[in-house]
């Protein structure tokens, strides 16, 4: 069995899930079932993750797995577990399709809510965290990874290398379409937004990674728009890749 993941390594290993193929849509709201969000956490962590379930004993000295109040309405509790630490804990009240209360829920109320709650809990974990977020959109510039659904950073460096295109070829043309990408209007944030992503891409696929610090710098500039920031660190990448296309074709 692998070794326990830190709080950091879940944390950045769900951030970097694409979830984007499996969104689903009902009353104008974008989400992530149940099902998938859980096979994606298991295929990532399923030798250590565990969920448990929180209620309380009502006053007839019955043990409930929920919390009752006495309005009659309820909420469930879920925290997640690795290796015997507890990294997250969530609680969602039973609502109906408008978001309002539901008094005296039934067992079908309590389900549904049980696996909305897990699907939060995961989120809390950064599991599909992005649809609390940028419109609910995935943002590749976000996740530098280039990691596809159910990868995690170490598996899709992995799969990259197996791939039956030469993955020198695959960071060269990538890099000329980077240098594609000219600047003609420096302080329209779209176009620099592209530029930036174009050069990360090129970075992830000569197997270069940021590390924390500017992952969180490109995060902020492209999530901000700030064009100054946003065009010193293209200024800066730029000449990190003639470096690294020459590291990787040695590789």
């Amino acid at each position: 069995m692998s070794a326990v993941p830190s709080r950091s390594e879940v944390w950045q290993t769900f951030r970097g899930m694409n979830l984007t193929p499996y969104h689903q849509s009902k009353n104008n709201l974008t989400y992530i079932p149940w099902s998938r969000a859980w096979a994606s956490a298991m295929n990532a962590f399923g030798d250590h993750l565990s969920i448990r379930w929180h209620g309380m004993t009502d006053k007839e000295g019955v043990t409930l797995d929920h919390i009752r109040y006495a309005d009659g309405t309820a909420t469930v509790c879920c925290s997640a577990w690795f290796g015997g630490e507890k990294y997250a804990e969530c609680s969602l009240a039973v609502m109906d399709y408008r978001n309002a209360a539901v008094e005296n829920p039934s067992a079908v109320d309590f389900q549904n809510t049980r696996q909305r709650c897990q699907t939060k809990l995961l989120a809390m974990l950064g599991l599909g965290l992005y649809l609390w977020e940028n419109n609910g959109e995935w943002d590749d510039t976000l996740g530098l990874y280039g990691g596809k659904e159910d990868e995690t950073p170490k598996k899709a460096r992995a799969k990259s290398k197996k791939k039956a295109k030469a993955p020198a070829a695959a960071a060269e043309e990538s890099y000329e379409e980077a240098e594609s990408i000219a600047l003609d209007k420096p302080e329209d944030p779209a176009a620099v937004r592209e530029k930036l992503s174009a050069i990360c891409k090129t970075l992830y696929a000569a197997d270069w990674e940021a590390d924390d610090t500017l992952q969180a710098r490109i995060r902020t500039s492209v999530k901000s728009g700030d064009v100054k920031e946003m065009n010193a660190l293209i200024t800066m990448l730029d000449a990190v890749v003639p470096a690294a296309l020459i590291l990787h074709k040695d590789a």
